[in-house]
């Protein structure tokens, strides 16, 4: 039988517990790494499109975004613009005068946001919710307002630091024939029907489609999408939900 030497017990015991905290914060390190891996959010399939939107050969006021860490609209005037305006399909709705929006409720992703106006920066990018509204939705106020001729555009991040989902993460997961529902200031609510549901390159932004008058009240929901460029810290691509009113 061995025998033990003046304060042996007491060091390996001091030793084993090391041992497993070595372990427990290995553990813990791991748990908090895969935790904040950034999410891919849903992508749109190849083709989800009923009808192209309605536009005009005019081109609209220059409108662009600012890349974040997380998630903002794509450059809007960074790529080319659709080609040939398309004939709408949408039914006859009487247009509304102008109120600016206050909600918007999305029900096959389950999304229900109060909205905030936002403009454009000094440097001529779209500005994008910050600071205690950044999980919000957000109208870009040089767009129309819900109801009036062509597109009211709404954004919204998709993802926020350390990858946790936004309020447009699902955004990608809409199709047509789901509904979109803007509240308005003056208390009329206006229902949209989404005919297409779209994703692009940042270079490849489309802008008259996205930006263009239309010959009827549409509505723009966008958000980014596609694989997280950890070198650039943003994601690649831009999700687009394109709508038609049909109620208001």
């Amino acid at each position: 039988m061995g025998i033990e030497q003046p304060g042996q017990g007491r060091r390996g015991a001091i030793l084993t517990a090391l041992a497993v905290l070595a372990v427990v914060v290995g553990v813990v390190v791991l748990v908090v790494g895969i935790s904040t891996q950034r999410p891919d959010p849903p992508s749109p399939p190849a083709a989800t499109a009923d009808a192209q939107p309605t536009q005009a050969d005019e081109e609209p006021e220059p409108t662009t975004d600012a890349d974040d860490a997380s998630s903002t609209t794509g450059a809007p005037d960074a790529g080319p613009t659709s080609s040939e305006p398309q004939e709408s399909s949408a039914p006859e709705v009487a247009a509304l005068a102008p109120s600016e929006p206050v909600e918007v409720r999305l029900p096959s992703i389950d999304v229900t946001s109060p909205l905030h106006p936002l403009g454009l920066a000094d440097d001529g990018t779209l500005e994008v919710p910050s600071g205690d509204r950044y999980h919000e939705a957000a109208w870009y106020d040089g767009s129309p307002t819900p109801g009036e001729l062509g597109p009211t555009v709404i954004e919204g991040h998709v993802t926020g630091a350390g990858g946790v989902e936004s309020v447009f993460f699902e955004l990608g997961a809409m199709r047509p024939g789901d509904t979109a529902e803007v509240e308005r200031e003056d208390g009329q609510t206006v229902t949209y029907e989404v005919y297409r549901v779209d994703q692009f390159a940042k270079d490849a932004f489309p802008t008259v489609d996205v930006y263009g008058p239309t010959d009827v009240p549409e509505l723009r929901l966008i958000t980014c999408g596609g694989e997280f460029d950890e070198q650039e810290q943003s994601h690649e691509d831009n999700t687009v939900v394109y709508a038609r009113m049909v109620e208001g």
